[in-house]
This record gives structure tokens, C-alpha cells and sequence, in this order.
């Protein structure tokens, strides 16, 4: 694992002294008990199935619509859980700010260029270039969490890159915007400052799932904002719009951010960034099956490479995660 700043784990010494000891006993050790390796997969296919329904929910409603819409409903979701559990709010500080900066960057800007994303190019190329994430982490980790990147974790990163390259380079048949680019390229910058906020304001008193649901609603008031202008005279909700906000909503925006949170916790912002290659070629594949966008081999070769450089990455942190005392 890179060198950098020390996350307190519940049930250390240093979780215990910043108050986290009450937490490791509570609801937030459910998603501390999923190995690593689990929530890794997980997050790589909710977010990659993420741009397959955000290209399919934004046919029948304006994308920000939908946007601050799901904030709003997975923000609700969560924190109706939360309060169920008697988790506390943020108190101090340094938890409002986590809370307000992670949900206007994370789930606030890199949600809306997401989505405005989506409705300008294919699915595919929308995974391509929003999981384009290491390549900001790596520039922004160094500075903010003084993180130095090993040697292992650059040729990963390199190998997953040229991986990546190769995806974009043959793999998608379709229209493409520069706007759509820009945005896509935009919500990778956003999602890599998200991640590392994580670690800046890792907020070990707190429950999980109220950081979440706290973060969302703060997203839903930046979302709302936005989508003031949409045009909303031919909205309609076929069933297609319906199971791809329930989707959004549960799986690619609740359960994601919970589980890639708990990722940036327990490893660098490096490796947790290692994320972004499996889902590249995950988005890929579930454009080609769901909206059939064409699948060429070279995508296939690049997707072999891609996971490559990922387990390069993940080693370390899969290796620190086995050693963890139970």
C-alpha cells in the first residue's frame, strides 16, 4: 500500500481515540465485515451499470431532473435507515464540512456531469472516460493527502491506462459529442476529489449510512438548482424509466457510495481508484448487452489488460486486507 495519511480503523487505537470505538460495534461494521474484494466488484459493476441507466432514464425525463430526483430518494432511503439504527448526526465542524463538500462534489457535480454525460454519448464512452478517475487521483493524491505513489501502483496504474486506451479506441460504434466528452472528463475530476475528501474528512464517529444520506440531500439542494431549467413539458414514465430510477436510486447511488466510501477507509486513494479500470470494461460489456453498442475484440484485449494493471493496483490493498486482524 502507498504511504499516506493514516485512516483510524475501527477497533484500533486511533479509532478509539477519535471516538469511533461506539461505531465499530454498530450497523456501520456491517459493510467493514464485506471483504475488500467483494466491495471492489460490487462498486465497479453499480457503477458501471450506472451509465446504461442514466442513458435510459434520461430518454423520458431532462437529466438533472433525474439527478437531483434520486438524490433526493436515496438520501431519504438512507437516512430513514439511519435513524432506525440511532445514528447520529454531524456535530463538529470538520463533519458538516465533510458532509456539505463530499455531497456538493461527489454526489452533487460529478452526478450532474454523469448524467449530462449519458445524454450526449454512448454508454460506453461515458464509462470510458468517467473511469478515466486514477489518472486525477494520481495528480491530486500527492497534494492532498501526500500519498507517494510506489512503483507498483504506477505500472498498474500505466497498464490499466493502455488497457483503457485501447477500449476506447475500437470498442464503441456511435455518435460522439466534445460536450459530451468535457463532461464525461469532468465527472472523473470531480469523483477523484470526492474520494480523496473521503479521506480527508474520514468522520470515524459517524455512522456510514447517515454519511451518505447526509451527503445526498446536501447534493439534492446543488441538483435542484441546475435543473431548474429544464425543460419538463414532455416528461413521461414508461417502465423502462421506472426500474432504471429504482436502479439508480438503491444500487447505483445508495449502495455504491456506501460501499466505495468504506474502499477509500480501508486502503490509499490510489489503490480504491483502481476501481474506475474493472468498471470501464464493465460499462463496455453492459452497453453492448443492454443498448447495443457494438463489442469489438479489441475490446476485449483491452479489457484483459485493463484488469491486468487492476490487480496490479489491488494486490497490496487485497494483501493488507487478509492481514487485518478479524
Amino acid at each position: 500500500m502507498s504511504r499516506g495519511t493514516e485512516i483510524p480503523r475501527p477497533g484500533s487505537a486511533g479509532a478509539a481515540g477519535s471516538g469511533a470505538s461506539s461505531t465499530a460495534k454498530g450497523p456501520t461494521n456491517i459493510v467493514g465485515a464485506i471483504p475488500l474484494g467483494v466491495l471492489f466488484v460490487c462498486v465497479a459493476s453499480f457503477w458501471a451499470m450506472n451509465t446504461v441507466a442514466m442513458r435510459v432514464a434520461g430518454r423520458s425525463v431532462p437529466p438533472l431532473t433525474v439527478a437531483a430526483a434520486r438524490s433526493l430518494a436515496g438520501g431519504l432511503i438512507l437516512l430513514a435507515i439511519a435513524k432506525r439504527r440511532r445514528a447520529d448526526w454531524p456535530r463538529t465542524r470538520d463533519e458538516w464540512m465533510g458532509v456539505i463538500s463530499l455531497g456538493l462534489v461527489m454526489t452533487g457535480l460529478s452526478t450532474a456531469c454523469l448524467f449530462l454525460a449519458a445524454k450526449n454519448i454512448p454508454a460506453g464512452i461515458v464509462s470510458i472516460l468517467t473511469n478515466t478517475m486514477p489518472i486525477f487521483v494520481a495528480i491530486l493524491a500527492p497534494i492532498m493527502l501526500s500519498e507517494r505513489i510506489t512503483r507498483q501502483t504506477a505500472v498498474g496504474l500505466l497498464i490499466g491506462l493502455g488497457g483503457t486506451v485501447i477500449v476506447a479506441w475500437r470498442s464503441i460504434d456511435g455518435d460522439v459529442r466534445p460536450l459530451g466528452i468535457a463532461y464525461g472528463l469532468g465527472g472523473a475530476a470531480a469523483t477523484a476529489l470526492g474520494g480523496l475528501l473521503y479521506k480527508r474528512f474520514p468522520m470515524p464517529r459517524l455512522d456510514r449510512t447517515m454519511v451518505v444520506s447526509s451527503q445526498l440531500l446536501a447534493s439534492c439542494v446543488l441538483l435542484t438548482l441546475l435543473a431548474i431549467p429544464d425543460d419538463r413539458s414532455h416528461m413521461r414514465f414508461p417502465w423502462t424509466f421506472t426500474v432504471s430510477f429504482v436502479y439508480l436510486s438503491l444500487f447505483g447511488l445508495a449502495l455504491s457510495f456506501m460501499f466505495f466510501s468504506e474502499l477509500m477507509r480501508r486502503g490509499s486513494g490510489l489503490q480504491s481508484s483502481a476501481v474506475s479500470y474493472l468498471a470501464t470494461v464493465l460499462g463496455v460489456v453492459f452497453g453492448a448487452v443492454f443498448l447495443h453498442e457494438r463489442l469489438s475484440w479489441m475490446t476485449l484485449l483491452g479489457g484483459a489488460i485493463t484488469i491486468g494493471g487492476v490487480v496490479i493496483v489491488q494486490s497490496p490493498a487485497f494483501s493488507a486486507g487478509r492481514r487485518r486482524p478479524s
